[in-house]
């Protein structure tokens, strides 16, 4: 399990200083790439964080596990993810192991926190939290794949990998895949200003 602090957002997003977390596991359903985000400390509020998982179309525990609504691509071994319309992409540092997992197809779990976790929790402290927050409903999930519908402008770089945006400035935002095949295709996307995740 990686156990590093997220890159802090602007603070013109309500995003604000996040922490991340991400793990392989194994569940009824086979190995799945988790990855948990939570408030760092002087970050959102649970009613943020509530506010950005319906953005991001995620759902308690309690309900049948959703397709998030969230763009995810790969910078290097680092996962970008963004939500259409809530602000610039979030960089979650992850090891080459969870990178080539999603990379080849695998299925990534997002968790978003109400509650703060420290910056540095170990896994048993982040099993915990999660077990903890389960019935209080105060975490939500959704699932996504890097192999999201793109249009042919996104996938050639023309467009804006989360919003569709072509007009406007574009940076590099990572590689999204495809598979036609079985085997991945990674193609290298663009994000307008508003969805490029920030450099460290």
């Amino acid at each position: 399990m990686t156990m590093a602090p997220a890159l802090p957002l602007p603070p013109r997003t309500v995003l604000g200083a996040l922490a991340t977390w991400t793990w392989i596991d194994s569940t009824p359903d086979g190995l799945v790439a988790f990855a948990l985000v939570t408030p760092a400390a002087g970050g959102p509020t649970a009613e943020q964080m509530q506010a950005i998982a319906e953005a991001a179309d995620l759902a308690t525990p309690d309900l049948p596990l959703p397709g998030a609504r969230i763009r995810l691509v790969l910078q290097g071994q680092d996962a970008v993810i963004a939500v259409p319309g809530s602000g610039p992409a979030l960089r979650i540092p992850a090891d080459s192991g969870w990178a080539d997992f999603v990379r080849r197809g695998g299925t990534v779990v997002v968790i978003l926190g109400a509650h703060l976790l420290a910056a540095g929790a170990g896994r048993p402290q982040v099993e915990s939290y999660i077990m903890g927050a389960l019935l209080p409903r105060q975490i939500w999930m959704g699932k996504t794949t890097l192999a999201a519908e793109y249009t042919a402008a996104q996938l050639r770089g023309e467009a804006c990998v989360c919003c569709h945006r072509v007009d406007g400035p574009l940076v590099p935002a990572g590689h999204a895949y495809t598979s036609t095949t079985g085997a991945p295709l990674g193609w290298a996307v663009v994000a307008c200003p508003a969805h490029a995740p920030e450099e460290s």
